[in-house]
């Protein structure tokens, strides 16, 4: 065998451990996940009622997590999920909360306006 096919004998052996290692590093990674979501999800109080209606897709994902173990229903997994999502876009959330002060404040000033030009004044003499 020449030295080329050997070092491409040895590439490709080093490709296929470094692979078997980034899966068996990612399959760890999913594990841990899962395991700290399950946990979350056990561990939320749930009070109020939404009704959703999901696409396919979404929808198989919900199922791949109660069939997994992961949620012990479908409304768990939501839960899980929507927590998640809000968590993950935190900083756009903390902007809209900011712009919603900044709406009510103004609502309340054209509500305080309106009063003041709602209520009679001292009137004025005529001539």
């Amino acid at each position: 065998m020449t030295d080329d096919k050997k070092k491409a004998k040895e590439s490709v052996y080093e490709f296929i451990n470094s692979a078997k290692q980034m899966a068996t590093d990612v399959s760890s990674e999913i594990a841990q996940t899962a395991e700290r979501l399950f946990e979350e999800a056990k561990s939320v109080r749930r009070q109020i009622v939404v009704s959703v209606r999901l696409d396919d897709e979404s929808a198989r994902r919900v199922d791949q997590l109660v069939e997994a173990g992961i949620c012990s229903s479908r409304s768990e997994a939501v839960a899980m999920l929507t927590k998640s999502g809000i968590e993950s876009r935190l900083p756009l959330f903390q902007r809209i909360e900011t712009k919603i002060r900044e709406i009510q404040r103004i609502k309340d000033e054209i509500r305080q306006t309106a009063s003041e030009v709602a209520s009679p004044g001292p009137s004025t003499p005529q001539a």
